[in-house]
């Protein structure tokens, strides 16, 4: 079943976007999203949950969801605050290599790089409004920091663990 991004998104947008999140793409496996509600594992070690799920929830609330009732009830917090996340690139795609992971698929890196001057464009057509200071990059570490900047030079490139760890950006 291929999920609906743009429809899941779209449940939990804010009337009004006061910090943007951009992630990469939605996870390879094409049956989860942030915006997919789903057990999670609250007992965990936070510094070692590399999910984005774990990494926005406990930045913004210092706790992982122990339900998927409770994942909605912190996805319902978020567009009350006006945050929310949208992907540099649509569809599924696995950057990092699965056989050798401090490896990156060249390939669908490229993917990722060519698609960041289009994000302007994409933020255009779904009405997504926000300064380039409140849009914080969240970056997974695969090496197109610069290609960013490039485009979004007032804008926060943050390590994913750097978020997770710190209730301030």
């Amino acid at each position: 079943m291929a999920l609906d991004y743009h429809g899941l998104s779209e449940r939990y947008r804010p009337s009004k976007i006061e910090t943007l999140l951009v992630g990469e793409a939605p996870p390879p496996s094409g049956d989860k999203y942030f915006y997919y509600p789903k057990e999670m594992n609250p007992d965990r070690s936070i510094r070692g949950y590399p999910s984005l799920p774990a990494t926005i929830f406990y930045h913004h609330f210092q706790r992982i969801p122990q339900s998927i009732g409770e994942y909605k009830e912190l996805l319902s917090e978020l567009q009350k605050k006006g945050i929310f996340l949208i992907d540099i690139l649509d569809e599924p795609i696995r950057v990092r290599d699965r056989v050798y992971p401090k490896q990156v698929n060249p390939v669908h890196l490229r993917r990722i790089i060519d698609t960041i001057p289009k994000l302007r464009g994409k933020m255009k057509d779904r009405g997504i409004k926000v300064n380039d200071e409140n849009i914080i990059f969240l970056d997974p570490g695969h090496g197109y920091e610069r290609y960013v900047s490039m485009e979004f030079p007032l804008s926060k490139i943050v390590k994913w663990v750097d978020y997770r760890m710190s209730a301030e950006v």
